[in-house]
């Protein structure tokens, strides 16, 4: 429980941070698996279809159930313990990728920092600096989050910072110092081109713009959550919405789409145009330290919160009593090592890729297919909460008429469903690397959906339990 008020711009700043990637402007731009200058007007659109109306549901229910728990408790109340315990399960499976792709980028931005880019196009130097990271910090996270904390603060502004600096050196080299763009900005060049490539990038684009539940459960620490805390999601939407279009707009200036990659774009743009203004190297490499220690800071505090909700918040018996055990900091220490294990796994099995940016391709539009997931039990949930308790208490309500708001839930809901579809778009370039990836991404998200209903069902099984 916070002591003191949460201000206006005390949540603009925590959405900003919860929000904003650096890696996605490369990711959303580049030709192979991105928009190219699609990217730019896709940024403005899914801020209003997808991240606005998410983080006002999340606002209404934090506010209706102020309890620990977020997502599980929401979904809990509307559908019960079962969906409560998938949407945390889904959550969970979905950080084990984001850890994997995560990871891949931390060590291309690692090559950079030691002025070794080319070992950011080596696998092994990526598969084996990813483990051992992993394992190291999966270590460290078990000791408590002092260290953790002290990365995070460290490299607390490595994504905004040099995004930031590549708006302005890029806008001044075009505008004030006359270099010439390398895109030419119209309607058409601006319109999405709709090809596998793009519109497997549409999941990658929302899931960029996902997070807005965490800052939901702050709702009732506001002086006036009904005036504030819509006016809060606006002004974050707008600011996270114009870095990443501005953003996109810069490292189109500096490279043309087809030159950008996903994996290494934002360091190679930034690289470039400090050689356009005579920058020593020594500026790309202290920016890929800065990202590095935010990485390193987010994947420690990050790798205990997920494992805690689902081994902690979950029906005791549905795991077994060693995976749910806590150490004395209050960590299931056996759990962590077991998520270990699994990104372990993942990691080497998708070595078969053929290079290091398409996994990381592979591995970011995983992500964002099972981080997906979690938002269509959420839109689902509200709106049957919604239909059901139309007469419910509700301190914030994002509109007061039922209809309306089931009609907005409705929007974002299918919105999701489309980019749940568009992830498992065929973007490899060969029929055998298709298969591959298929196999992969759709096959993965049966497995792992099925994996937690077996969980459930021997539970119940076991225990009896009824709703």
């Amino acid at each position: 429980m916070l002591n003191k008020k949460i201000g206006l711009w005390d949540l603009v700043f925590m959405d900003v941070s919860a929000l904003f990637g650096i890696r996605w402007i490369a990711k959303s731009t580049a030709s192979s698996f991105g928009l190219g200058l699609g990217a730019i007007p896709s940024w403005v659109l899914f801020t209003f279809i997808f991240f606005v109306p998410c983080a006002l549901i999340c606002a209404e229910l934090a506010s209706t159930y102020p309890r620990d728990g977020g997502l599980f408790e929401w979904v809990k109340e509307a559908y019960g313990e079962k969906f409560g315990f998938m949407v945390s399960w889904l959550n969970w499976t979905a950080k084990i990728f984001w850890y994997t792709s995560f990871l891949t980028f931390l060590t291309i931005n690692v090559s950079f920092a030691i002025n070794m880019p080319a070992l950011s196009e080596n696998k092994t130097f990526v598969l084996i600096l990813s483990l051992a990271v992993f394992w190291i910090l999966s270590f460290i996270s078990t000791k408590g989050m002092t260290l953790g904390k002290f990365f995070t603060n460290l490299g607390s502004l490595g994504s905004t910072v040099p995004a930031i600096l590549l708006i302005l050196l890029a806008f001044a080299a075009t505008f004030i110092f006359g270099r010439e763009s390398a895109s030419v900005y119209t309607i058409e060049t601006m319109t999405p081109v709709l090809n596998w490539d793009s519109l497997g990038a549409i999941s990658t684009v929302m899931f960029a713009l996902a997070g807005s539940e965490i800052t939901a459960n702050f709702v009732t620490e506001m002086d006036n959550p009904k005036r504030d805390f819509p006016r809060a999601i606006l002004i974050a939407a707008a600011i996270v919405s114009g870095i990443y279009m501005l953003g996109s707009i810069a490292i189109t200036m500096i490279l043309p789409t087809d030159q950008i990659t996903a994996s290494q774009g934002i360091l190679v743009s930034l690289a470039t145009i400090a050689r356009w203004f005579g920058i020593g190297t020594w500026f790309i490499q202290l920016v890929a330290l800065g990202i590095t220690f935010s990485m390193i800071g987010a994947i420690i505090l990050y790798i205990a919160s997920p494992v805690k909700m689902l081994f902690g918040s979950v029906k005791p018996g549905i795991f077994p009593e060693s995976l749910t055990k806590t150490n004395a900091h209050n960590v299931p220490e056996k759990a962590v090592y077991l998520q270990a294990v699994i990104v372990t796994v993942i990691i080497l099995s998708i070595q078969f890729i053929p290079s290091v940016d398409a996994i990381y391709n592979v591995l970011v539009t995983m992500t964002a297919l099972t981080a997906l997931f979690p938002y269509a039990l959420l839109f689902l949930s509200y709106i049957k909460l919604r239909k059901t308790r139309p007469g419910e208490e509700r301190p914030y309500e994002m509109v007061k008429g039922n209809g309306t708001a089931v009609s907005i839930a409705t929007m974002s809901f299918v919105v999701v469903i489309i980019g749940i579809v568009l992830s498992a778009s065929p973007v490899m370039k060969t029929f055998e690397d298709n298969l591959i990836y298929e196999c992969e991404m759709i096959g993965g998200a049966v497995i792992i959906i099925a994996a937690g209903l077996m969980l459930w069902n021997r539970f119940v099984k076991r225990t009896g339990f009824k709703e």
